[in-house]
């Protein structure tokens, strides 16, 4: 007789949970899963109660979603208390647990409590981060379904103590070994990270941020007199920088940080140089897999065998020596068994591609407020760059990967943006001093610091943190690279959803009670470990995991936006009683094509703008919701933390692209009383 199975999971799963009901319905299970999508076995029970008095085996998948669920805990709770009255020779349980077990996962209360006893002592089938369901962990999953009794396990869940411990989401990381250090690094592959990893690509040492292309701004005009050379520059980047890096551990499990930005970013050679609280505090988040080193050339560990060229150089690699000397650090490459940096052949494909979509460089023109002179220069150049490009990768061949002399960003730069020669007898490359001569030197060195950095997360299969002054068309600029995919939504559903989240009120006082916590200035890195170590941290980094996860499918839910909200005040300690310096507000930025409206909500007013753009192609116009915390509106907001969360980016289902444009805002205006702004 066939084993009349039950699968008890949250619906964030069902995915894995269907994946498993197929495979043991295919081979000989009885599968009962509350689900009207999927239609398995003989239904032998109406309900939930009587299918689990009627099963002979429950399947409960756990996961960090699952075990917030009341009604899995509930079916759990039954099911192990009646394994305890007919023993495990009649009724059995087992486990199929989603990514590494975490303490943070249970709550205090019996029914979680007794979740982990049983895991601590039998045996469960474990699944990576992502939940694929593989033949292997299904194979040992039928055999135990199928034998009488259950086996005990030598697991205990004691050794999951590290609240923030990140790294081995999917299996234990290779140990890497540095020979001549005697020590041991850690060896991780971009599928070992969290799935809320980031490279935190404001910190890369050629990303400007605008304040630099305002051309009236006396930080742009000390730039063109003397690039990255100049301390007022350097200073400036320092604090812009740290703000940048600070943000992305309120909002991401793990950053990813290249090893050269260490040792030669002026904020990170004064941690290294530092002794107290902050430099501890960096050691912990190397330590625990919080901070990943980007190792890159021929290095495989993080130790330095080279000499410095000058005193403050040497003086960085002996710190950052002693720091490995004493902790444990984890390192990844794009391809740990060779020297070879990819980065290279994915630049030169988009350089020898770049002439050929046409319609997006135009709306790319657009948005750079090129006129239409400009823009037929602007094509030109831009066919120029693809020739090129094409013409090296045919000179060098594409077939023997060891001998192509890659088209790099440095070429680039040297061909398009940077004088040929720096009279102060530096890199013009590293100085990066714009030639006058060069057209369109400004607008090229944007889109390619974007791409580049767009390139590099989608190698590393990682998220890239948005700076936090990133206007328009630098959010269009950066989707450019990637894919939309043949996702779709309508006017409609956008108008209801944005309905139901401006309907509650009570978001906004969410809002104005995170105080002055709000701001980067109140904080540094050693408050920050400490917040990470929050049970309540790690649900708020889930939750918007989960969000994120959602935006590949258009479902509309923006409650989940006001439980992101009310998870970030459980994160703060106390709340800051001082006077409020400013009103925060929520904002939603709906960009559709090259054109931007930003939907801003405060307690004290609700207004919307628009940023000029245009579209290019109407059959195929790409739509993206974002929504963070912050005015994008305003001039000053340096130090405001952003929490932005991608809501949706696909495409718009109509051809007409100012219709959709110009609808949403009728209805934001009208129906939800918004005031539209210059």
């Amino acid at each position: 007789m066939a084993e009349k199975v039950f699968i008890s999971y949250s619906h964030q799963d069902g995915p894995c949970a269907h994946g498993i009901a197929r495979y043991l319905s295919r081979h000989g299970c009885d599968v009962w899963i509350d689900s009207q999508n999927l239609s398995l076995g003989d239904k032998w029970a109406s309900d939930i109660e009587t299918a689990l008095q009627e099963a002979d085996v429950v399947v409960g998948i756990l996961s960090s979603s699952s075990l917030r669920r009341n009604e899995v805990l509930k079916e759990i709770g039954i099911s192990l208390k009646r394994m305890k009255e007919e023993g495990p020779d009649s009724f059995r349980v087992f486990f199929v647990v989603i990514g590494q077990v975490h303490p943070s996962w249970f709550r205090n209360d019996e029914s979680v409590a007794e979740i982990r006893e049983h895991l601590s002592q039998y045996q469960y089938i474990q699944l990576s981060a992502y939940g694929e369901v593989t033949i292997d962990s299904m194979k040992k999953l039928l055999a135990a379904i199928k034998r009488k009794g259950i086996e005990e396990s030598d697991r205990s869940l004691t050794a999951f103590s590290g609240r923030n411990d990140f790294i081995n989401q999917n299996s234990v990381p290779e140990k890497a070994f540095d020979n001549l250090g005697n020590n041991i690094y850690y060896r991780v592959f971009p599928a070992d990270l969290a799935p809320s990893a980031v490279y935190p690509f404001a910190l890369d040492n050629q990303w400007l941020p605008e304040i630099f292309y305002d051309e009236k701004n006396t930080y742009a005009i000390e730039f063109e007199k003397s690039g990255f050379a100049s301390d007022t520059v350097r200073d400036f980047l320092k604090g812009y920088r740290k703000r940048n890096f600070d943000l992305s551990f309120f909002q991401y499990k793990q950053v990813i940080v290249k090893l050269n930005t260490i040792l030669y970013e002026p904020y990170f050679r004064d941690l290294l140089f530092s002794e107290g609280k902050e430099k501890d505090s960096f050691i912990d988040l190397l330590a625990n897999g919080s901070i990943v080193i980007l190792l890159s050339g021929k290095q495989m560990t993080p130790f330095l065998h080279r000499k410095g060229n000058d005193p403050e150089e040497q003086k960085a690699f002996e710190a950052w020596n002693r720091i490995c000397e004493e902790t444990s650090v984890y390192c990844i490459r794009e391809n740990w068994s060779s020297a070879e940096d990819l980065h290279g052949k994915d630049f030169l494909r988009f350089c020898s591609n770049l002439a050929m979509d046409h319609d997006n460089n135009v709306l790319l023109a657009q948005a750079m407020r090129l006129d239409e002179k400009q823009l037929n220069s602007f094509l030109i150049t831009l066919k120029t760059i693809s020739m090129q490009a094409f013409c090296q990768t045919h000179m060098n061949g594409t077939q023997s990967q060891d001998k192509v002399d890659d088209y790099s960003r440095s070429v680039f730069y040297r061909n398009y943006i940077v004088k040929d020669r720096d009279e102060g007898g530096l890199d013009p490359v590293y100085t990066c001093l714009y030639d006058p001569m060069k057209p369109f030197h400004h607008e090229l060195k944007r889109l390619i610091d974007i791409y580049y950095n767009s390139i590099f997360s989608n190698t590393l299969q990682c998220d890239g943190l948005l700076p936090d002054d990133v206007l328009p068309e630098n959010c269009y600029l950066h989707s450019l690279y990637l894919d939309s995919g043949e996702k779709e939504v309508g006017i409609e559903e956008l108008q209801y959803a944005f309905s139901e989240f401006f309907g509650n009120c009570e978001v906004l006082d969410e809002i104005e009670a995170l105080g002055n916590n709000l701001y980067l200035e109140h904080w540094d890195l050693s408050r920050i470990v400490e917040l990470r170590k929050q049970e309540s941290w790690f649900e708020y980094v889930e939750l918007l995991e989960m969000i994120n996860r959602r935006s590949n499918f258009w479902k509309v839910d923006f409650n989940e936006i006001e439980l992101l909200l009310q998870r970030l005040l459980k994160c703060f300690e106390s709340r800051d009683e001082r006077p409020k310096e400013r009103d925060i507000a929520c904002t939603f930025r709906v960009v559709v094509g090259s054109k931007v409206m930003d939907i801003v909500k405060t307690s004290k007013v609700s207004k919307v703008k628009e940023y000029g753009g245009s579209f290019a192609d109407p059959s195929r116009i790409p739509l993206k919701v974002l929504f963070s915390v912050g005015d994008l509106t305003r001039e000053d907001r340096s130090e405001l933390i952003f929490l932005p969360v991608l809501l949706f980016n696909g495409r718009i289902d109509t051809s007409d692209g100012d219709g959709f444009f110009s609808k949403l805002k009728e209805f934001i205006t009208k129906q939800c009383g918004f005031i539209p702004i210059d």
